[in-house]
């Protein structure tokens, strides 16, 4: 029974060690890995995609920005306007 065993054992290992032993045809190097990673079709879509959603981003930001500066000068303009109806109506000139 245990010949048997150490039997069994030894073609498990084998077996597993035959396995690794055998090189992945596909990527059998960190370059290649690396050049796959970042030369496809999915990657250049993402990279590209994330490059114009920076770029829409930057100039709503400004848009933002220069809508902000005319809303200011509008109120402020606002409370000038306010400003010279009191003094028409409600303060006299001696």
């Amino acid at each position: 029974m245990k010949t048997k065993a150490t039997i069994a054992g030894a073609v498990m290992l084998l077996a597993v060690g035959t396995v690794q032993a055998n090189e992945n045809p596909i990527i059998d190097t960190v370059e290649k890995a690396k050049d796959f990673a970042l030369n496809n079709q999915v990657s250049n879509f993402v990279v590209d995609e994330f490059n114009n959603i920076k770029q829409f981003q930057q100039e709503s930001w400004e848009q933002g920005k220069d809508q902000l500066g005319r809303n200011k000068e509008q109120i402020t303009g606002i409370f000038s306007n306010i400003k010279g109806a009191f003094k028409h109506y409600f303060v006299t000139e001696q």
